[in-house]
């Protein structure tokens, strides 16, 4: 069988290091110089990139979807510019795109990504997955909710989840019974459907907007994490909880607000 490829050969708006490395992903490992492999839900991709071109190899549909490569960046890029503190940071993150990831998999990953760091977030998310998701040949799949749901909170202490393990158990068995709907997400009003996530343990005010922005791609939320708040005091001085700064960005960035975002977060932590 042939493989399927994508050419991306205009990169003012693609660069695939800095796709997966501001915060939306945990699932990809560096194979060689600009090469990465991907996975999301049960799909494996490969990107090589170099100065002129990068070439996605995979199923083509889902590896447009997944980059999100039929909307405008640069057009919205050229709306953020226009917004404060955004130049540089676009300028050095103009290669970020909003990843279209699986609901339940952003849900998972992001309950263990609280108060954690990326290495140990990965080691965890793998182990799953080699252990409780469908067997591909070459990779292992994200596992189900009701793969999930089979097992209790000793088993996710066991593969170093620590104080999430019982968020994971109650979470998976939750959406594995029908008493939380991933799908139901999609048509709620974004207030709603934050309040929503929130009734999911392990799901407080910041993962929720996370899962929004990179499961539902809802670009009216602003994620404030420790990266934020350094660029929220150096922006805006003045002390406020997260609460008070997501409402002020949000008032600043409106329907950009997640893009807005993945730029400052990237430009704060990655430009040393």
């Amino acid at each position: 069988m042939e493989e399927e490829y994508i050419i991306v050969d205009d990169l003012s708006s693609f660069d695939i290091r800095q796709i997966l490395d501001c915060g939306q992903i945990f699932r990809y490992a560096k194979t060689g110089e600009g090469e990465y492999v991907v996975h999301s839900r049960d799909r494996q991709l490969t990107v090589r990139q170099d100065k002129e071109k990068a070439v996605i190899c995979g199923d083509k549909e889902f590896a447009r979807r997944f980059f999100d490569l039929d909307r405008d960046y640069g057009a919205i890029k050229e709306r953020l510019h226009a917004l404060p503190f955004m130049a540089e940071s676009i300028g050095y993150g103009a290669g970020i795109r909003i990843l279209n990831n699986d609901p339940f998999e952003m849900i998972i990953s992001f309950i263990i990504s609280a108060n954690n760091h990326i290495p140990r977030i990965k080691g965890i998310i793998e182990r799953l997955c080699n252990d409780l998701g469908k067997d591909m040949g070459a990779y292992h799949a994200f596992p189900t909710a009701q793969a999930m749901a089979q097992k209790g909170e000793e088993y996710y202490l066991a593969q170093g989840a620590g104080y999430r393990a019982p968020y994971l158990a109650c979470t998976a068995r939750a959406i594995a019974e029908g008493a939380f709907d991933v799908d139901a997400v999609r048509d709620m009003p974004t207030p709603a459907a934050q309040k929503y996530l929130c009734s999911l343990l392990g799901v407080g005010p910041k993962v929720a907007d996370c899962i929004l922005l990179f499961g539902y791609h809802r670009t009216d939320v602003f994620p404030v994490d420790t990266w934020i708040k350094k660029v929220y005091r150096e922006k805006l001085g003045g002390e406020a909880s997260g609460a008070q700064m997501r409402k002020k960005l949000i008032g600043i960035y409106g329907e950009l607000s997640g893009y807005a975002q993945q730029y400052l977060f990237f430009g704060k932590r990655d430009n040393k």
